[in-house]
């Protein structure tokens, strides 16, 4: 095989070498020195939109704790008003007057008078009993009977007593003036009224 013949001085052929190696390296350098600026903008561009999405992270989760809060008071108003509702279930009498002379009118006998009602109660703490004394005439001692069964049987009251029961002159006939005793049973209750 033949050599090749080199016109060129030693010298120049080196300095060529260095030459293309030293611009091969400057343009690598600038590829790399590019490369770098990019990623740099890049990475500046992620960050910037982590930020943001962090941001919106935050100020969503400031509105949740305005909710969170807002809960917060709804169940304490909630606790209040259960409260007070029981405050007026304890005050709330569990036997009415007029739910008592209703159910007591409803059994009373034709041509029966009376003259007094009146309701008393015994608190014993969760045993509270409601009685009822009743006083008033009737024309005949059949009729006060009448009276005491169908109250008897009436479900509303309970342990009904003639207590007395005698003849007086009443509008110039003789009438039977009476007084009868019985407990009043309590009755359920729909949102405050009687069924």
């Amino acid at each position: 095989m033949l050599t090749e013949l080199e016109f060129l001085p030693e010298d120049y052929l080196k300095a060529r070498f260095h030459r293309r190696v030293g611009f091969i390296r400057s343009w690598l350098l600038l590829a790399l020195g590019m490369a770098m600026v990019l990623w740099g903008l890049q990475i500046g561009v992620w960050v910037r939109d982590a930020r943001a999405e962090l941001q919106g992270l935050r100020g969503a989760g400031f509105a949740a704790d305005a909710d969170v809060e807002k809960v917060g008071m709804l169940r304490t108003e909630v606790q209040a008003y259960a409260r007070r509702l029981a405050t007026i279930k304890r005050l709330q009498p569990k036997v009415t007057v007029t739910e008592t002379v209703e159910a007591l009118t409803l059994h009373l006998p034709d041509d029966v008078v009376l003259d007094e009602v009146r309701l008393w109660s015994v608190d014993e703490g969760a045993a509270a009993r409601t009685g009822l004394r009743v006083t008033g005439w009737a024309p005949h001692e059949a009729q006060v009977n009448q009276m005491l069964g169908q109250l008897e049987a009436s479900g509303r009251f309970g342990h009904a007593v003639l207590v007395e029961s005698k003849p007086q002159k009443r509008q110039g006939a003789t009438w039977r003036w009476f007084v009868l005793e019985m407990a009043v049973v309590e009755t359920p209750r729909t949102e405050g009224k009687p069924e």
